[in-house]
């Protein structure tokens, strides 16, 4: 059906954009290379396909208003134009229909992270201080959004878009359909919000087992396990979820039939495959680096959520205000260290040369 869709859409114009050329597709968007017919410019156009459920038109209509609420932020797509246009679908007996649909215009991106990390080859040609220069941006983006009061829910590598801008490439937060404000009451009920949507080998262990929450605090730590994540799947291609839980379907399952019979399992029992896992991750680090990626993937990937919003375990670190703050200041850290190696290496090979 999306690929019919994709077809009908094509050369279609929305608002004033023409689609060109069809870029990628989520659960219930599809989205497309465009061009501004009145100034020319590229831009790209999300469409809701028009057989979505009223689900995901909450979703879509959620994602534009948070974008554009974020439009002050460096860190997530800018959002440029969007509401609903008219396209003409021909049917059975050449009958030409008129068809309303949804769009979002949004900022080109000139690719996703998955890109470059899901291949193990292009993975590891990305030099390490660059994969933690692209983490770094992550995190910056991360605190933006935290900023203005919302928590992005869905965080992994393809949905972080990469910009590129005078040789420079910077990360962008998209997909923000489950995103939520967290200044705002539940607009979905609240038992939504207990279990995991989408794809579950990225599902904190809380929402995986039937556990989450829509408090701030839940929220947060969901977001931070997800930054975590991200750093995981730099480093090896796959979430940590994936690597810890392993059969992350039959946990799902174990979870909903915990929440039907009220009961409330212990997440503290997955602390030692997350310490395990974290280590061979960590194994993988330059060994400059691996004593502080050691102690931030360790907070941020905690299985309970609530230890996740402890403070930092650096006392130098514990004045912060905002936990991703000393996070930031460790990445930074260790970029600092790898940028001293890559410099002494050069002045070794020059010396030798």
């Amino acid at each position: 059906m999306t690929n019919q869709w994709t077809a009908a859409l094509a050369g279609q114009t929305l608002g004033g954009y023409k689609l060109d050329r069809w870029l990628g597709e989520g659960a219930f968007g599809i989205v497309f290379e465009g061009t501004n017919e009145a100034t020319g410019s590229r831009v790209a156009v999300k469409v809701l396909t028009p057989n979505n459920d009223l689900e995901a038109t909450t979703d879509f209509q959620n994602e534009g208003v948070l974008l554009n609420q974020l439009n002050p932020c460096s860190g997530t797509l800018n959002f440029i134009d969007g509401g609903t246009g008219q396209i003409e679908v021909v049917a059975a007996g050449s009958i030409t229909i008129p068809l309303d649909v949804r769009y979002h215009v949004l900022t080109l991106a000139s690719g996703s992270l998955d890109e470059l990390i899901l291949d193990p080859a292009s993975r590891a040609r990305l030099e390490w201080v660059e994969k933690l220069r692209l983490w770094r941006g992550m995190i910056k983006s991360l605190m933006q959004m935290h900023s203005h009061g919302v928590a992005h829910r869905d965080l992994k590598c393809s949905n972080c878009l990469l910009l590129v801008s005078k040789n420079e490439t910077t990360v962008r937060f998209g997909d923000l359909g489950r995103s939520k404000d967290m200044n705002v009451p539940p607009v979905r009920p609240v038992v939504e919000y207990v279990v995991g949507r989408g794809d579950l080998r990225f599902a904190p262990p809380e929402a995986l087992f039937w556990q989450g929450g829509h408090a701030r605090e839940d929220l947060l730590a969901a977001d931070y396990y997800g930054l975590g994540s991200l750093l995981v799947e730099l480093t090896t291609g796959q979430p940590i979820t994936a690597l810890a839980i392993g059969d992350f379907r039959m946990a799902f399952e174990e979870g909903r039939a915990d929440f039907q019979l009220d009961r409330h399992r212990d997440l503290s029992a997955l602390r030692l495959k997350y310490r395990n896992v974290i280590a061979s991750v960590v194994a993988e680090l330059p060994k400059s680096v691996q004593q502080d990626a050691t102690a931030v993937l360790t907070s941020l990937c905690q299985p309970e959520p609530s230890e996740r919003l402890a403070k930092a375990p650096f006392s130098r670190d514990r004045t912060s205000r905002d936990k991703l703050a000393w996070i930031l200041r460790r990445a930074d850290i260790m970029i600092h260290r790898l940028e001293i190696e890559i410099r002494d290496e050069h002045r070794r090979a020059r010396k030798s040369a």
